[in-house]
Protein backbone atom coordinates (compact mmCIF):
# COMPACT_ATOMS: atom_id res chain seq x y z
CA UNK A 1 0.00 0.00 0.00
CA UNK A 2 1.79 3.67 -0.85
CA UNK A 3 0.21 5.50 2.37
CA UNK A 4 1.19 9.49 1.92
CA UNK A 5 2.02 11.06 5.37
CA UNK A 6 2.07 14.71 6.31
CA UNK A 7 4.02 16.86 8.60
CA UNK A 8 2.29 19.79 10.10
CA UNK A 9 2.88 22.69 12.42
CA UNK A 10 0.98 25.74 14.20
CA UNK A 11 2.30 28.55 15.64
CA UNK A 12 0.62 31.94 16.97
CA UNK A 13 2.85 34.79 16.37
CA UNK A 14 1.96 38.57 17.96
CA UNK A 15 2.40 40.44 14.68
CA UNK A 16 -0.51 41.14 12.23
CA UNK A 17 -1.15 38.76 9.08
CA UNK A 18 0.10 41.96 6.83
CA UNK A 19 3.91 41.61 8.24
CA UNK A 20 3.76 37.94 7.97
CA UNK A 21 2.81 37.71 4.81
CA UNK A 22 5.85 39.02 2.88
CA UNK A 23 8.03 36.21 5.06
CA UNK A 24 5.95 33.17 3.42
CA UNK A 25 5.19 34.98 -0.12
CA UNK A 26 8.72 36.62 -1.37
CA UNK A 27 12.21 35.54 -2.42
CA UNK A 28 13.01 38.35 0.35
CA UNK A 29 11.23 37.42 2.79
CA UNK A 30 11.52 33.43 2.58
CA UNK A 31 15.33 34.49 2.97
CA UNK A 32 15.21 35.55 6.23
CA UNK A 33 14.28 32.67 7.43
CA UNK A 34 15.58 30.52 5.07
CA UNK A 35 19.35 30.09 3.93
CA UNK A 36 18.54 31.28 0.04
CA UNK A 37 15.11 31.25 -2.05
CA UNK A 38 13.76 31.87 -4.87
CA UNK A 39 10.52 32.21 -5.32
CA UNK A 40 8.18 33.29 -7.90
CA UNK A 41 4.97 35.72 -7.93
CA UNK A 42 3.02 33.79 -10.57
CA UNK A 43 1.24 29.82 -10.35
CA UNK A 44 3.70 27.64 -12.18
CA UNK A 45 6.71 29.64 -11.70
CA UNK A 46 9.97 27.75 -10.11
CA UNK A 47 10.74 27.88 -6.53
CA UNK A 48 14.19 27.16 -5.02
CA UNK A 49 14.56 26.85 -1.54
CA UNK A 50 18.03 26.36 0.26
CA UNK A 51 18.26 25.13 3.37
CA UNK A 52 21.81 24.26 4.84
CA UNK A 53 23.58 22.24 1.92
CA UNK A 54 20.24 21.27 0.26
CA UNK A 55 18.04 22.52 -2.11
CA UNK A 56 14.71 22.29 -2.67
CA UNK A 57 12.95 22.67 -5.88
CA UNK A 58 9.11 22.93 -6.70
CA UNK A 59 6.77 25.02 -8.79
CA UNK A 60 3.95 27.65 -7.01
CA UNK A 61 1.00 25.91 -7.50
CA UNK A 62 -1.27 28.25 -5.57
CA UNK A 63 -1.20 32.00 -4.24
CA UNK A 64 -4.36 33.34 -2.68
CA UNK A 65 -2.84 36.91 -0.89
CA UNK A 66 -2.37 37.20 2.28
CA UNK A 67 -3.24 34.00 3.59
CA UNK A 68 -1.91 30.85 1.33
CA UNK A 69 0.58 29.68 -0.38
CA UNK A 70 1.66 26.17 -1.85
CA UNK A 71 3.96 24.87 -3.76
CA UNK A 72 5.15 21.02 -5.04
CA UNK A 73 8.70 19.95 -2.85
CA UNK A 74 11.18 17.71 -4.05
CA UNK A 75 15.25 17.44 -2.98
CA UNK A 76 17.33 18.27 -6.11
CA UNK A 77 19.98 15.43 -6.40
CA UNK A 78 18.25 13.24 -4.01
CA UNK A 79 14.31 13.08 -4.78
CA UNK A 80 12.14 12.13 -2.38
CA UNK A 81 10.75 9.36 -5.09
CA UNK A 82 7.01 10.96 -4.94
CA UNK A 83 5.31 14.45 -5.54
CA UNK A 84 4.78 16.51 -2.37
CA UNK A 85 3.12 19.69 -1.65
CA UNK A 86 4.18 22.52 0.98
CA UNK A 87 1.21 25.04 2.35
CA UNK A 88 2.25 27.92 4.33
CA UNK A 89 -1.12 29.77 5.62
CA UNK A 90 -1.40 32.51 7.97
CA UNK A 91 -4.71 33.03 9.56
CA UNK A 92 -5.89 36.73 10.88
CA UNK A 93 -6.67 37.07 14.50
CA UNK A 94 -6.55 40.76 15.20
CA UNK A 95 -2.99 41.48 16.12
CA UNK A 96 -2.05 38.21 16.01
CA UNK A 97 -1.66 35.79 12.99
CA UNK A 98 -1.99 31.82 13.63
CA UNK A 99 0.88 30.30 10.79
CA UNK A 100 0.34 26.68 9.49
CA UNK A 101 3.22 25.12 8.02
CA UNK A 102 2.17 21.37 6.09
CA UNK A 103 4.21 19.52 4.17
CA UNK A 104 1.91 16.17 2.20
CA UNK A 105 2.35 13.38 0.04
CA UNK A 106 5.59 12.17 2.22
CA UNK A 107 6.33 8.54 2.14
CA UNK A 108 6.51 7.22 6.07
CA UNK A 109 9.35 5.96 8.48
CA UNK A 110 12.67 7.56 7.88
CA UNK A 111 11.63 10.31 5.27
CA UNK A 112 8.44 11.23 7.58
CA UNK A 113 10.61 11.75 10.62
CA UNK A 114 13.57 13.27 8.59
CA UNK A 115 10.91 15.76 7.03
CA UNK A 116 9.51 16.06 10.42
CA UNK A 117 12.91 17.40 12.04
CA UNK A 118 13.71 19.44 9.37
CA UNK A 119 10.38 21.51 9.16
CA UNK A 120 10.80 21.88 13.34
CA UNK A 121 13.81 23.56 12.98
CA UNK A 122 13.12 26.19 10.27
CA UNK A 123 9.78 26.73 11.14
CA UNK A 124 11.28 27.70 14.35
CA UNK A 125 13.00 30.08 12.68
CA UNK A 126 10.01 31.52 10.62
CA UNK A 127 8.28 32.37 14.39
CA UNK A 128 11.39 34.39 15.40
CA UNK A 129 11.37 36.27 12.39
CA UNK A 130 7.57 37.00 12.21
CA UNK A 131 7.91 38.71 15.92
CA UNK A 132 8.08 42.17 15.59
CA UNK A 133 11.38 43.52 16.32
CA UNK A 134 13.07 40.71 14.68
CA UNK A 135 16.24 41.92 12.58
CA UNK A 136 15.27 38.91 10.70
CA UNK A 137 11.39 39.90 10.33
CA UNK A 138 8.56 41.49 7.64
CA UNK A 139 9.39 45.27 9.31
CA UNK A 140 12.70 44.62 7.75
CA UNK A 141 11.19 44.01 4.43
CA UNK A 142 9.25 47.23 4.90
CA UNK A 143 12.42 49.26 5.26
Amino acid sequence: MDERHSVELQAEVHAPRDMVWPLLSTTDGLGRWLDAATFPSDVGGPVRLQMREAVAVGSLLAIDPPQHVSFTFDWEGDPIGRPTVVALDAIDHGEATHLTLRHVGLPAGRQLELHAALWRHWFERLVVAAQPGSPYGATALRS
